[in-house]
């Protein structure tokens, strides 16, 4: 099993400027505070792609770990796939994706955790922290994509 949540949300900005808020890893510890992600290295320079490797550094729950992770879809600008692992096994996939809506874009933002069996009995405690962290971190983002100066 895993703890699977999904955020959906509105953001009055183009598609273009939330994907690549979104595709912009080496920031992701600005605005995925609550998540708990403190540091992104990649593999490469430029622009995220496909295939691409990120080191991911979290800490959440008390707990501290690094995700080694691959970019398995940057299609912009409607969608971003990552998935990682950690040391201990748990696994980490999220799924980004951004259409055009009225007034600008939707954003739908996917997580999906798997816990080891040695973790599970943790999954009913963990998951409304999970969603809470996922739905403050989209608000982050929503609030400092719309607070931004049109170019």
């Amino acid at each position: 099993m895993a703890i699977e949540v999904v955020i959906d949300t509105a953001i009055a900005r183009p598609p273009e400027d939330v994907f690549a808020r979104i595709a912009d890893v080496d920031r992701w510890p600005s605005w995925l505070i609550a998540s708990g992600i403190v540091s992104v290295a990649r593999s490469s320079t430029g622009p995220v792609a496909t295939g691409e490797r990120l080191t991911v550094s979290q800490r959440a729950a008390g707990r501290s770990g690094v995700f080694e992770a691959v970019v398995r879809d940057a299609t912009p600008p409607s969608r971003l796939v990552v998935e990682g692992r950690d040391g201990d096994g748990v696994t980490i996939a999220i799924d980004a994706t951004v259409a055009p809506a009225s007034g600008g874009s939707s954003l739908r933002w996917s997580i999906s955790i798997g816990l080891p069996f040695r973790y599970r009995f943790f999954e009913s405690m963990a998951k409304p922290q999970v969603q809470r962290a996922a739905a403050l971190d989209v608000e982050a983002l929503r609030i400092a994509l719309e607070a931004r100066p049109r170019d």
